[in-house]
């Protein structure tokens, strides 16, 4: 799939789908994000999960939240042992310091170029990467300490969410990291504002102004990603991530969060085929 898109669909996505009471099984689930158009289906490091996933030819993207090094070698270890090329990593706690940030990054790098697996701390809540200011701090740190970037898997809207910034400061203010955003491979979008995490994919059947922000933002992404020649030859991994009412992502007058995700992963390819002109 070279230059061009992988959808990965989230099973948290279909938490609780279609509700507490009549949850679809595993099995269901995934030959749902089969169905739905998806290339890849991203989850925890569960044997069942990945192996259903295989059964529909369908690539798998494990995750893991280590809090220290000897978790992270841990976690390195059973993505190996299950086979999988790629992981996103929770690096850490809102609390644990700078240096054991660092530290675990380092591991992580070292326990990829090991085993061969690409994996990607995310930008997230309750992390080490949870603001734009602990982000920069490690990506330079860690350039200095290997003269590399730091592979990162991109979620914007928790940074935006900390600085509440406008629609009109996210080119400036979430895409300063220009070339660890060019050798990035995951992206999640989930829709937000500068007050919100996650905003609806639709409301009454319609993309409201505050989504259309969000996906013209997205198009800067892609077009950035794809300015880079090196991506020519790559494929662009997007998660259209819409997080469910469990939890407190999705707010009790939204629809499912997994209908909205097939929605948001239309649309996502509408403009991936937008920034190539």
């Amino acid at each position: 799939m070279k230059n061009s898109l992988c959808l990965v669909g989230n099973l948290w996505t279909m938490s609780e789908y279609p509700n507490p009471l009549r949850e679809w099984s595993l099995e269901r689930k995934i030959n749902a994000i089969a169905d739905a158009g998806f290339h890849a289906v991203t989850g925890d490091l569960d044997e069942k999960v990945i192996s259903c996933a295989r059964k529909l030819d369908l690539d798998y993207v494990g995750w893991f939240w280590p809090k220290n090094c000897a978790d992270v070698r841990a976690g390195a270890e059973a993505c190996q042992r299950l086979g999988l090329q790629r992981a996103t990593v929770f690096l850490g706690h809102h609390n644990t310091s700078h240096a054991q940030v660092l530290a675990m990054a380092l591991e992580l790098h070292r326990q990829g170029l090991k085993r061969g697996i690409y994996f990607a701390p995310e930008t997230h809540r309750d992390t080490g990467t949870e603001t734009p200011e602990k982000t920069s701090a490690l990506l330079k740190a860690f350039q200095i300490r290997t003269g590399q970037e730091l592979p990162i898997t991109w979620d914007f809207s928790h940074h935006a969410v900390v600085k509440h910034l406008l629609p009109q400061q996210w080119p400036e203010r979430l895409l300063i990291h220009k070339k660890n955003i060019q050798q990035a491979e995951l992206f999640h979008f989930r829709p937000f504002n500068g007050h919100h995490v996650q905003i609806p994919v639709r409301v009454v059947g319609r993309k409201t102004s505050e989504y259309n922000d969000f996906l013209n933002f997205t198009k800067k992404v892609f077009t950035l990603w794809r300015s880079a020649p090196a991506n020519q030859e790559r494929t662009f991994l997007a998660c259209p991530e819409v997080g469910p009412k469990v939890g407190g992502y999705g707010l009790s007058y939204e629809m499912p969060s997994w209908e909205q995700a097939t929605l948001l992963a239309k649309d996502l390819k509408k403009i991936w085929s937008a920034s190539a002109s």
